[in-house]
């Protein structure tokens, strides 16, 4: 029989009655759980949360919680912790002991709520605790990733500290205690043991929480782990920690005492000039190549102390601009004769100086040498006669290249003839230019009307009665006069100048126009 209205079936025997319904998804559910098919109850019991009426999610998820920590896939089951037990501190926190009894605590380490919900401090410091014993990289880890307001920092700090007290050399634990105190504020501490470390984020972790302050006296070692970056933050904050205070704790590092005073000259050449002395040896001990360009550069060096220096080591480029910038050019260039032997170098001094004296004492060392002639001969056809040196020259000296050296004189002094010849020719042709311009212009017309004034009596130029005689003389430099006006010339030239524009001296303007009625 069929009851419509149950959805029952009823089979009746001599001995049983046998009732009948439909399976529903709580029969499945039960089914799936008999086989330990857990993750497909789940998944069912989502889908039909609003149709079953014997199972609720969350024990489904227990669980299956349970069944993969018995099997040993404890990964697995702290990841679907996640998802099963939400929001739920209570599960979480009973979650976490549980995976503690199993020694498994770094299995669930990674899937621990951060933010909503937040668990108790004791049991993230709990986890902290169980890799500080066992994984110092897990922990760091750890401390990296979590916020530092999940657990009391205080605690972990001093756990760290004892861990170091066994091993003070360790990287990993001084790097996490660090950041531990980074967290705390306490960022003098962590500033010295990232400069211990050498670490990378120092110079970051000063500038983000403005530690100047805290570095007066550790420049040494910032510039011991990087004078490059140390240099440009010192310099970029000199407000805060001022150039003579970074000279004074550099005292007994002079070659770090050269970089950071090097670059602040680079950078402004007054700022630091109270220490251009002293830089004069830093840079003859360290950095030879740039004291040149610094003695060039520099308007505070003191010329005298440098040139002792430079005399003592026996810099002889150094001495030779030393000695020509304090005017002794004759000794620079002796010294560039007899120190160096270099011709080139020294015709080129003489060129700079354009002394004529120069020129003859150098023609009077270089008489006797005949490399030296040559020299002088091929570059002084252009800033000294060369017969000057031709003549001095003794009769039977043998003097390499001596031929071709006449050659380049003579195409010398023939180019120099021909480029006389061609800005003559260039003069000639724009001053006729310019005679024909100013020739056409005095040519033309001026016009002359009522409102033009005599620049003598400052009178209408024009009388006011046009029938009246009068006679007007207008100059090239439009000064107008009534021929009245003019004073009486006494030169017997009969060519008149404006007054006006010769007692100012901007040249005599002759007369343009003479009109009369």
């Amino acid at each position: 029989e069929y009851s419509e209205g149950e959805s029952l079936f009823y089979i009746i025997s001599p001995r049983d009655v046998v009732v009948a319904k439909e399976r529903d998804q709580d029969d499945h559910i039960d089914w799936l759980l008999e086989k330990k098919k857990y993750e497909e109850a789940l998944m069912a019991a989502e889908i039909s949360q609003k149709t079953i009426k014997k199972h609720k999610i969350l024990d489904i998820g227990l669980a299956y919680i349970n069944h993969l920590v018995e099997k040993g896939q404890y990964d697995l089951a702290a990841r679907k912790c996640q998802k099963i037990l939400g929001k739920n501190t209570e599960l979480w926190e009973f979650e976490v002991y549980k995976f503690k009894e199993i020694g498994q605590l770094k299995a669930i380490s990674r899937y621990l709520p951060r933010r909503d919900p937040v668990l108790k401090p004791l049991i993230y410091e709990m986890v902290l605790h169980e890799f500080l014993e066992s994984d110092y990289e897990g922990f760091a880890t750890l401390i990296k990733e979590w916020p530092g307001d999940l657990y009391n920092n205080t605690i972990i700090v001093q756990a760290v500290v004892d861990h170091l007290k066994k091993d003070p050399q360790n990287r990993t634990l001084l790097r996490t205690l660090a950041e531990l105190y980074t967290y705390d504020q306490r960022y003098g501490r962590a500033l010295e043991i990232y400069l211990t470390l050498r670490h990378k984020e120092v110079f970051q972790l000063i500038h983000k929480h403005n530690l100047f302050s805290s570095i007066r006296d550790k420049i040494v070692l910032l510039m011991d782990f990087d004078s490059e970056k140390a240099v440009d933050m010192l310099l970029d904050n000199e407000d805060k920690i001022s150039i003579d205070r970074v000279v004074e704790e550099l005292e007994n590092r002079p070659e770090l005492q050269h970089v950071y005073l090097h670059k602040l000259f680079k950078r402004d050449h007054h700022k630091g000039q109270r220490y251009h002395e002293k830089q004069i040896s830093l840079y003859a001990e360290y950095d030879r190549p740039n004291l040149l360009p610094f003695l060039r550069d520099s308007t505070h060096c003191p010329l005298e102390k440098a040139l002792e220096i430079c005399q003592q080591r026996n810099f002889v480029e150094e001495t030779v601009y030393l000695l020509s910038r304090m005017g002794n050019s004759r000794s620079a260039l002796k010294m560039i004769m007899e120190e160096l032997q270099d011709v080139d170098k020294a015709i080129e001094f003489a060129k700079e100086q354009d002394d004529g004296e120069l020129w003859e004492d150098l023609i009077l060392y270089s008489i006797d040498k005949p490399p030296f002639i040559t020299g002088l001969l091929n570059n002084i056809g252009t800033h000294v006669d060369p017969i000057l040196l031709i003549h001095r020259i003794k009769e039977g000296m043998e003097i390499p290249n001596l031929r071709d050296s006449l050659v380049k004189i003579l195409q010398d002094y023939n180019l120099q003839i021909l480029l006389r010849e061609g800005c003559k020719k260039i003069l000639v042709a724009d001053s006729l230019s310019l005679l024909k311009k100013m020739h056409r212009t005095q040519m033309k017309g001026v016009l002359v009307d009522e409102e033009n004034i005599c620049e003598s009596c400052l009178s209408p130029i024009l009388p006011s009665d046009a029938s009246k005689s009068f006679s007007v003389v207008v100059f090239h430099c439009r000064h107008m006069f009534h021929r009245e006006c003019l004073p009486v010339s006494n030169t017997v030239s009969s060519v008149q100048f404006c007054n006006i524009c010769s007692a100012k001296n901007r040249g005599p303007g002759s007369a343009v126009l003479e009109m009369k009625k």
